[in-house]
């Protein structure tokens, strides 16, 4: 058991801290606090040159080795991702194969286990072009993002054309009700 005279002195002790820190606080030491704020002033200014310094080096040897420079981001970009397995969904072979109508009523009957069963899966799609903007083609309310190696094949398509294409199941947009598809390939 603790007797109640340790905390009378510890209670004691503190008051006579209180008291020292007190007489301190009526010195003055405006000369400390100006000393300490002379240096934090001359180190913020050599951070500052420090990091404008490596700036310029860094601008200066980017303007003359810009292949260089334009590869390290890209390696450096590489390796940020590389842990990430990068699907191929036309190397596969598609999990599901239907027309664009009977995967939209997939969707529009059931959306959330349409979600569970087709997200993330390689699906085969056939169906008619409705439109063609810039590197999605839409198959009625199916959105496909063809993939940056096929974009070529796009120029040879028609709206109005019977068209199958692969691609990986990425979405649902229930207000919408449009399926988007990435990484499609032209069947």
């Amino acid at each position: 058991m603790i007797n109640d005279t340790i905390f009378y002195d510890l209670y004691q002790d503190f008051l006579c801290a209180l008291s020292f820190f007190s007489a301190i606080d009526s010195v003055n030491f405006t000369f400390i606090k100006t000393f300490i704020t002379d240096i934090t002033k001359q180190m913020k200014k050599k951070i500052i040159y420090g990091i404008l310094a490596i700036v310029v080096v860094v601008g200066i040897w980017v303007a003359f080795n810009r292949e260089k420079a334009t590869q390290m981001v890209v390696d450096l970009g590489m390796a940020m991702t590389s842990s990430v397995k990068h699907r191929n969904p036309s190397a596969e072979k598609a999990k599901f194969e239907m027309t664009v109508d009977a995967f939209s009523k997939a969707f529009k009957d059931n959306a959330v286990e349409a979600n569970k069963q087709y997200i993330n899966q390689a699906v085969l799609l056939e169906g008619d072009i409705t439109t063609i903007s810039g590197v999605t083609v839409t198959l009625n309310n199916v959105a496909c993002n063809i993939d940056s190696t096929e974009v070529g094949k796009i120029k040879d398509l028609k709206v109005g054309s019977k068209v199958k294409i692969q691609g990986l199941v990425v979405g649902y947009n229930d207000l919408m009700e449009e399926i988007a598809l990435a990484q499609c390939t032209i069947k």
